[in-house]
Protein backbone atom coordinates (compact mmCIF):
# COMPACT_ATOMS: atom_id res chain seq x y z
CA UNK A 1 0.00 0.00 0.00
CA UNK A 2 1.60 3.13 -1.12
CA UNK A 3 1.51 6.45 -0.09
CA UNK A 4 0.13 8.95 -2.62
CA UNK A 5 1.27 13.08 -3.04
CA UNK A 6 0.35 15.49 -5.61
CA UNK A 7 2.04 18.63 -5.91
CA UNK A 8 0.61 21.02 -8.45
CA UNK A 9 0.64 25.49 -9.33
CA UNK A 10 -2.21 27.05 -10.21
CA UNK A 11 -3.16 30.47 -10.91
CA UNK A 12 -6.89 31.67 -9.70
CA UNK A 13 -8.74 30.54 -12.77
CA UNK A 14 -7.60 27.17 -12.04
CA UNK A 15 -8.47 27.66 -8.29
CA UNK A 16 -11.96 28.85 -9.75
CA UNK A 17 -12.61 25.61 -11.39
CA UNK A 18 -11.31 23.99 -8.46
CA UNK A 19 -13.77 25.43 -6.34
CA UNK A 20 -16.51 24.55 -9.09
CA UNK A 21 -15.29 21.08 -8.69
CA UNK A 22 -15.50 20.88 -5.12
CA UNK A 23 -19.25 22.15 -5.36
CA UNK A 24 -19.96 19.53 -7.89
CA UNK A 25 -20.57 21.87 -10.68
CA UNK A 26 -18.46 21.11 -13.04
CA UNK A 27 -16.19 18.24 -14.30
CA UNK A 28 -16.59 15.12 -15.03
CA UNK A 29 -19.37 13.06 -12.65
CA UNK A 30 -19.69 9.94 -14.05
CA UNK A 31 -17.25 8.70 -11.27
CA UNK A 32 -19.02 10.43 -7.98
CA UNK A 33 -21.74 8.97 -6.17
CA UNK A 34 -24.20 11.99 -5.61
CA UNK A 35 -25.49 9.97 -2.42
CA UNK A 36 -22.13 10.20 -1.00
CA UNK A 37 -21.37 14.06 -1.83
CA UNK A 38 -22.81 15.13 1.52
CA UNK A 39 -20.25 13.04 3.47
CA UNK A 40 -17.24 15.69 1.79
CA UNK A 41 -16.23 18.45 4.75
CA UNK A 42 -13.75 20.83 4.55
CA UNK A 43 -11.92 23.13 7.69
CA UNK A 44 -9.81 26.42 6.85
CA UNK A 45 -10.93 29.59 6.49
CA UNK A 46 -13.82 29.20 4.40
CA UNK A 47 -15.68 26.41 2.95
CA UNK A 48 -14.73 27.87 -0.57
CA UNK A 49 -10.85 27.40 -1.75
CA UNK A 50 -11.25 30.82 -3.33
CA UNK A 51 -12.83 32.37 -0.96
CA UNK A 52 -10.14 30.90 1.76
CA UNK A 53 -7.65 32.16 -0.50
CA UNK A 54 -8.50 35.83 -0.61
CA UNK A 55 -9.46 36.11 3.04
CA UNK A 56 -6.08 35.45 3.62
CA UNK A 57 -4.58 37.52 1.12
CA UNK A 58 -6.47 40.09 2.61
CA UNK A 59 -5.61 39.19 6.41
CA UNK A 60 -2.09 39.28 5.90
CA UNK A 61 -1.66 41.33 3.58
CA UNK A 62 0.83 38.94 1.70
CA UNK A 63 1.57 40.47 -1.90
CA UNK A 64 1.58 38.51 -5.13
CA UNK A 65 4.00 40.02 -7.53
CA UNK A 66 2.43 40.59 -11.30
CA UNK A 67 4.97 37.98 -12.80
CA UNK A 68 3.40 35.55 -10.56
CA UNK A 69 1.19 33.99 -12.97
CA UNK A 70 0.64 30.93 -10.34
CA UNK A 71 0.97 31.86 -6.88
CA UNK A 72 -1.35 29.10 -5.42
CA UNK A 73 -0.74 25.41 -4.59
CA UNK A 74 -2.35 23.09 -4.64
CA UNK A 75 -1.60 19.26 -2.69
CA UNK A 76 -4.03 16.29 -3.47
CA UNK A 77 -3.44 13.30 -0.51
CA UNK A 78 -4.34 9.88 -0.73
CA UNK A 79 -3.07 6.22 -0.95
CA UNK A 80 -3.76 2.95 -2.33
CA UNK A 81 -7.40 1.75 -2.69
CA UNK A 82 -6.48 -1.32 -1.07
CA UNK A 83 -5.54 0.73 2.19
CA UNK A 84 -9.25 1.89 2.27
CA UNK A 85 -10.97 -1.35 1.40
CA UNK A 86 -8.97 -4.27 1.76
CA UNK A 87 -9.32 -7.18 -0.53
CA UNK A 88 -11.48 -5.43 -2.68
CA UNK A 89 -9.64 -2.57 -4.26
CA UNK A 90 -11.56 -2.67 -7.20
CA UNK A 91 -14.90 -1.43 -5.69
CA UNK A 92 -14.78 2.00 -6.08
CA UNK A 93 -16.61 4.25 -3.86
CA UNK A 94 -16.18 1.95 -0.73
CA UNK A 95 -13.98 2.64 2.25
CA UNK A 96 -13.38 1.18 5.78
CA UNK A 97 -14.13 3.59 8.01
CA UNK A 98 -11.74 2.58 10.45
CA UNK A 99 -9.28 2.96 7.78
CA UNK A 100 -10.08 6.30 7.02
CA UNK A 101 -9.98 8.00 9.88
CA UNK A 102 -6.88 7.25 11.44
CA UNK A 103 -5.20 8.95 7.58
CA UNK A 104 -7.76 11.53 7.51
CA UNK A 105 -6.53 12.40 11.15
CA UNK A 106 -2.51 11.87 10.22
CA UNK A 107 -2.73 13.38 6.74
CA UNK A 108 -4.33 17.08 8.40
CA UNK A 109 -1.89 17.00 11.06
CA UNK A 110 1.14 16.72 8.50
CA UNK A 111 -0.47 19.18 6.21
CA UNK A 112 -0.56 21.92 9.28
CA UNK A 113 3.04 20.72 10.10
CA UNK A 114 4.15 21.55 7.07
CA UNK A 115 2.48 24.93 5.61
CA UNK A 116 0.63 26.19 9.11
CA UNK A 117 -1.85 29.04 8.71
CA UNK A 118 -0.94 29.05 4.68
CA UNK A 119 -2.90 25.80 4.64
CA UNK A 120 -6.11 27.73 3.76
CA UNK A 121 -8.70 25.09 2.66
CA UNK A 122 -8.88 21.33 3.18
CA UNK A 123 -11.12 19.60 1.93
CA UNK A 124 -12.18 15.44 1.93
CA UNK A 125 -13.72 13.53 -0.88
CA UNK A 126 -15.22 10.60 -0.14
CA UNK A 127 -18.20 10.61 -3.04
CA UNK A 128 -15.18 9.74 -5.63
CA UNK A 129 -13.45 6.54 -6.82
CA UNK A 130 -11.20 6.48 -3.54
CA UNK A 131 -11.42 8.87 -0.83
CA UNK A 132 -8.49 12.06 -0.95
CA UNK A 133 -7.54 14.96 0.27
CA UNK A 134 -7.36 18.72 -1.71
CA UNK A 135 -5.41 21.35 0.23
CA UNK A 136 -5.38 24.74 -0.90
CA UNK A 137 -1.84 27.07 0.40
CA UNK A 138 -1.27 30.43 -0.30
CA UNK A 139 2.72 29.79 -0.16
CA UNK A 140 4.80 32.73 2.21
CA UNK A 141 7.17 33.93 3.24
CA UNK A 142 8.90 37.21 5.09
CA UNK A 143 10.58 39.40 2.42
CA UNK A 144 13.36 41.52 4.15
CA UNK A 145 13.28 45.20 2.45
CA UNK A 146 15.46 47.83 3.72
CA UNK A 147 12.79 49.34 5.66
CA UNK A 148 10.75 46.52 7.14
CA UNK A 149 9.93 43.00 6.48
CA UNK A 150 6.89 42.39 4.09
CA UNK A 151 5.02 38.98 3.36
CA UNK A 152 5.50 37.73 -0.13
CA UNK A 153 3.52 34.81 -1.89
CA UNK A 154 6.12 32.31 -3.61
CA UNK A 155 6.62 28.57 -4.23
CA UNK A 156 9.57 28.72 -4.97
CA UNK A 157 11.00 30.40 -1.52
CA UNK A 158 8.22 28.83 0.65
CA UNK A 159 10.29 27.08 3.56
CA UNK A 160 8.74 23.47 2.25
CA UNK A 161 9.89 23.80 -1.18
CA UNK A 162 12.47 26.01 -1.51
CA UNK A 163 15.27 23.52 -0.62
CA UNK A 164 16.79 20.97 -3.79
CA UNK A 165 14.63 18.03 -3.84
CA UNK A 166 11.96 19.49 -2.16
CA UNK A 167 9.29 17.52 -3.53
CA UNK A 168 11.13 14.33 -2.67
CA UNK A 169 11.73 15.02 0.84
CA UNK A 170 8.08 15.93 1.14
CA UNK A 171 6.99 12.48 0.07
CA UNK A 172 9.33 11.43 2.41
CA UNK A 173 7.48 13.55 5.31
CA UNK A 174 4.15 12.56 4.60
CA UNK A 175 5.48 8.46 3.87
CA UNK A 176 6.95 9.13 7.42
CA UNK A 177 3.78 10.74 8.80
CA UNK A 178 1.58 7.78 7.69
CA UNK A 179 4.09 4.99 7.87
CA UNK A 180 2.23 3.66 11.37
CA UNK A 181 -0.63 3.07 9.27
CA UNK A 182 1.12 0.69 7.35
CA UNK A 183 1.06 2.76 4.46
CA UNK A 184 4.71 2.85 2.26
CA UNK A 185 5.95 5.63 0.37
CA UNK A 186 5.51 5.52 -3.63
CA UNK A 187 8.39 4.82 -5.77
CA UNK A 188 11.29 7.16 -5.93
CA UNK A 189 12.81 8.69 -9.16
CA UNK A 190 16.02 6.82 -10.49
CA UNK A 191 19.05 7.92 -9.23
CA UNK A 192 20.39 8.80 -13.00
CA UNK A 193 17.25 11.11 -13.44
CA UNK A 194 18.02 12.77 -10.69
CA UNK A 195 21.49 13.36 -10.88
CA UNK A 196 20.67 14.32 -14.60
CA UNK A 197 18.05 17.13 -13.48
CA UNK A 198 20.18 18.24 -10.67
CA UNK A 199 23.24 19.23 -13.25
CA UNK A 200 20.69 21.07 -15.64
CA UNK A 201 18.02 23.76 -15.84
CA UNK A 202 14.21 22.44 -16.52
CA UNK A 203 14.59 23.78 -20.26
CA UNK A 204 17.78 22.35 -20.61
CA UNK A 205 16.32 18.86 -18.67
CA UNK A 206 13.03 18.83 -21.17
CA UNK A 207 15.48 19.54 -24.62
CA UNK A 208 17.77 16.72 -23.47
CA UNK A 209 14.78 14.50 -23.30
CA UNK A 210 13.18 15.27 -26.90
CA UNK A 211 16.43 15.29 -28.70
CA UNK A 212 16.62 11.68 -27.20
CA UNK A 213 13.46 10.57 -28.34
CA UNK A 214 14.07 11.83 -31.91
CA UNK A 215 17.33 9.81 -31.91
CA UNK A 216 15.81 6.65 -30.33
CA UNK A 217 13.12 7.36 -33.42
CA UNK A 218 15.84 7.76 -35.64
CA UNK A 219 17.50 4.14 -34.72
CA UNK A 220 14.08 3.18 -35.37
CA UNK A 221 13.20 4.75 -38.70
CA UNK A 222 16.60 2.90 -40.04
CA UNK A 223 15.71 -0.32 -38.30
CA UNK A 224 12.44 -0.30 -40.48
CA UNK A 225 14.20 0.16 -43.00
CA UNK A 226 16.66 -2.24 -43.51
CA UNK A 227 13.75 -4.47 -42.54
CA UNK A 228 11.89 -3.27 -45.65
CA UNK A 229 14.48 -2.97 -48.05
CA UNK A 230 14.68 0.32 -48.69
CA UNK A 231 17.77 2.07 -47.02
CA UNK A 232 17.28 4.38 -50.77
CA UNK A 233 14.19 5.67 -49.56
CA UNK A 234 14.25 9.73 -49.24
CA UNK A 235 11.22 10.00 -47.56
CA UNK A 236 10.81 9.44 -43.86
CA UNK A 237 9.46 5.95 -42.81
CA UNK A 238 8.48 7.04 -39.42
CA UNK A 239 5.30 9.93 -39.36
CA UNK A 240 4.23 11.66 -36.49
CA UNK A 241 0.64 11.38 -36.85
CA UNK A 242 -0.93 12.42 -33.46
CA UNK A 243 0.25 11.67 -30.16
CA UNK A 244 0.63 7.84 -29.22
CA UNK A 245 0.56 6.86 -33.15
CA UNK A 246 3.48 5.99 -35.37
CA UNK A 247 3.03 5.37 -39.22
CA UNK A 248 5.13 3.67 -41.83
CA UNK A 249 4.72 4.15 -45.44
CA UNK A 250 4.35 1.29 -47.75
CA UNK A 251 5.97 1.21 -51.03
CA UNK A 252 3.36 3.06 -52.80
CA UNK A 253 3.40 6.03 -50.48
CA UNK A 254 0.32 4.78 -48.51
CA UNK A 255 0.73 5.54 -44.63
CA UNK A 256 -0.39 1.91 -42.58
CA UNK A 257 -0.36 2.58 -39.02
CA UNK A 258 2.13 0.17 -37.64
CA UNK A 259 1.40 1.68 -33.24
CA UNK A 260 -1.29 2.43 -31.74
CA UNK A 261 0.13 3.84 -28.14
CA UNK A 262 -2.08 5.59 -25.45
CA UNK A 263 0.24 8.98 -25.00
CA UNK A 264 1.96 9.15 -22.08
CA UNK A 265 0.45 10.95 -19.14
CA UNK A 266 2.52 14.01 -18.06
CA UNK A 267 3.06 14.66 -14.76
CA UNK A 268 1.36 16.56 -12.68
CA UNK A 269 3.47 19.16 -10.45
CA UNK A 270 2.45 17.53 -11.01
CA UNK A 271 -11.78 18.73 -5.31
CA UNK A 272 -14.99 25.84 9.59
CA UNK A 273 -13.20 26.87 11.57
CA UNK A 274 -9.44 27.29 11.14
CA UNK A 275 -8.97 26.30 15.06
CA UNK A 276 -10.78 23.85 15.83
CA UNK A 277 -9.44 20.27 15.38
CA UNK A 278 -11.29 17.92 13.21
CA UNK A 279 -13.52 15.71 14.16
CA UNK A 280 -13.06 12.32 13.49
CA UNK A 281 -15.72 9.55 12.82
CA UNK A 282 -18.75 12.05 13.22
CA UNK A 283 -22.80 10.75 13.18
CA UNK A 284 -23.03 10.94 9.11
CA UNK A 285 -19.13 9.31 8.64
CA UNK A 286 -17.62 12.73 7.74
CA UNK A 287 -13.88 12.64 8.74
CA UNK A 288 -13.95 16.05 9.95
CA UNK A 289 -16.73 18.67 10.31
Amino acid sequence: MKAVLNIERIGFNALKAHAQHERREIGDQTHTDKAKTHLNASIGLDKCPETAVRKYLDQTGAKIDKRNEKPITRVLLSASPEYFRPGRPDQGGEYDRERLNPWVRESVKWLKKEFGKDAVHISTHLDETTPHIHAVIVPTYNKKTKRRTVKQVSHQKHPAFAALNSYEHLHDRYAAAVQPLDIQRGDKLPEELKKERRSKTKREWLNGRIKAASAQLSLLDGEIRKHLGKDDLQTPILTPVSAGQTTTRGANGSIAQIADQQPAQCPRQGSQDRSGRPSIGSHEDKPFD
